[in-house]
């Protein structure tokens, strides 16, 4: 079932913001959708996503996190296909997913009953407002979910699933893919990246070797336009990446 993606204005937004406290026991409990018919909050888009989708979202809080992020992460990605990258580095988007569409999924993942107020409040402070993009990538309940199926689908759009679960696989991998845009903006490099975590343990067997292996992919792939690669050169290039941190490695 289709329905138009939404946003609130931004004094809906500054209202909000400035009133986190004497909000926790929406927070806590009923959450938002009293407002969500309210004029500063039913701005339309005029894109639509599907919302039957995006209500299957995994709500359980699994010790291994990854797993869910990963379904979830398709979740929205699917259900938000129509976003546009412009769109969403908006806040004034991502803080009515995460207050109306997917409260319940931002507040099963981000918040707890046991917490304090003061916890509580910074839980929010990060997970369901994306004031800079940072935030939107990162830490945002929702937003960070469609940043990882959005980079996963540029890198590798034959098996978004697989590039998933491999760019989530360590903390430090996925930021590197977060943060070099250069590298997730451009496919073959991205998509060789990830074939080579896929077929040489070694290079992420410890964050420093990861590390060392994204700092020689810098250094030797400055000069390099990617998009003329073919695949195989992608992987040949990348294959040689490896081969130095092997030899730095063994040098050590």
């Amino acid at each position: 079932m289709s329905a138009e993606i939404k946003y609130i204005s931004e004094a809906a937004l500054t209202d909000l913001r400035t009133n986190i406290h004497s909000n926790l026991e929406l927070y806590r409990r009923a959450g938002f959708h009293h407002l969500e018919d309210e004029p500063s909050w039913d701005i339309g888009l005029k894109i639509d996503y599907d919302k039957e989708l995006l209500s299957t979202l995994d709500l359980t809080r699994q010790q291994n996190i990854v797993d869910i992020d990963r379904k979830n992460s398709l979740i929205v990605g699917e259900a938000l296909a129509e976003l546009t990258p412009s769109l969403a580095n908006e806040e004034l988007v991502w803080v009515r997913i995460s207050h109306i569409d997917c409260f319940e999924y931002s507040k099963a993942r981000w918040l707890s009953e046991t917490d304090s107020d003061e916890a509580l409040i910074a839980s929010i402070q990060s997970h369901f407002f994306a004031p800079t993009q940072t935030a939107i990538r990162d830490d945002h309940a929702v937003s960070r979910l469609w940043w990882n199926y959005h980079i996963a689908k540029s890198c590798m759009p034959d098996d978004v699933e697989k590039a998933l679960g491999l760019m989530l696989r360590t903390a430090d991998i996925r930021s590197n893919f977060v943060e070099r845009i250069w590298m997730s903006s451009r496919g073959q490099i991205g998509g060789a990246i990830l074939r080579a975590i896929d077929a040489r343990a070694e290079i992420t067997a410890t964050e420093n070797k990861f590390r060392s292996f994204m700092k020689i992919v810098n250094r030797y792939g400055g000069g390099i336009v990617f998009e003329a690669l073919s695949e195989a050169e992608a992987d040949e290039f990348v294959a040689e990446c490896c081969d130095r941190v092997k030899e730095v490695s063994e040098a050590a």
